[in-house]
């Protein structure tokens, strides 16, 4: 099987991105292929999930806390059926920067 980076909406994946996308696809759609999944994410957008920056004194509800420093996050990819209420996928961005 050739494996392709996948454009979902206006996101153009990597290759992790791609593979991981794939493996949580083809469980549900029963697709056996890239070209399959980029065929059926022509009918799919996609947004970008930022983490939340708080400070860590909020998160953590007034425990002791060091010094009042942001906490990072990790960035995730969400994949959604634009045309209709359908599965979404989310998976972690290869780009965390």
């Amino acid at each position: 099987m050739e494996k392709q980076q996948i454009t979902v909406g206006y996101v153009d994946l990597t290759q992790d991105e791609s593979d991981r996308l794939f493996e949580e696809v083809k469980k549900d759609k029963e697709i056996e292929n890239y070209i399959e999944l980029q065929g059926l994410m022509d009918d799919y957008d996609s947004v970008i999930i930022e983490p939340e920056a708080r400070p860590l004194d909020e998160i953590l509800e007034g425990e002791d806390t060091p010094n009042e420093r942001e906490q990072g996050g990790t960035r995730y990819i969400e994949v959604f059926n634009k045309l209709e209420e359908d599965t979404r996928y989310r998976f972690k961005s290869s780009n965390q920067e």
